[in-house]
């Protein structure tokens, strides 16, 4: 989702979640994003979206429900200090965050849920009851796939590249 058709919350000064990504940049522009440490990488706080599909999608991915990829883009004016947001795969100027998910999964996870909740707050602040209690319920959506999650319920649970000896996850 482009930048013109919805505007980020984060761009008008309001706290949204975000989790640590370390980041390569070359120039003004991004080079490279990684979960673990790399040499040149920089630490760097990075924003959620704050669509529904993109928040659902992210949220697949870190309890093991897909194994799409996870990108980053710029979000604001190109520069240094450019906000940055974790995307989905098609993005503009998206680069994948490469290395294992797996260490920062239960935090993407409950990173996503708090993205969720906020949207519901500002959605009961401007009397939308109806979608307040829709954003709500998915965030609850989120917890409980979490706790599936760690309970062997997932795709990478399931599949692991070994046969599952009938079971069925």
């Amino acid at each position: 989702m482009g930048e013109d058709e919805f505007r980020h919350p984060a761009l008008d000064g309001v706290r949204w979640p975000a989790i640590g990504v370390r980041v390569r940049r070359e120039n003004v522009g991004l080079r490279a994003a990684l979960w673990r440490s790399a040499p040149r990488a920089v630490l760097q706080e990075v924003l959620l979206p704050c669509t529904w599909p993109e928040l659902e999608r992210l949220a697949e991915i870190a309890t093991g429900r897909s194994r799409a990829r996870v990108y980053v883009r710029g979000l604001g004016e190109a520069g240094p200090e450019q906000l940055l947001v974790l995307c989905l795969r098609g993005a503009v100027g998206a680069v994948r965050v490469d290395g294992p998910l797996a260490p920062v999964a239960d935090v993407l996870a409950t990173r996503t849920r708090a993205a969720a909740l906020n949207v519901a707050a500002v959605h009961r602040e401007a009397g939308r009851e109806e979608e307040a209690r829709l954003w709500r319920a998915r965030a609850r959506r989120i917890l409980k796939d979490g706790r599936a999650a760690r309970r062997g319920r997932s795709v990478r649970a399931a599949s692991a590249g070994l046969p599952s000896l009938g079971r069925r996850p």
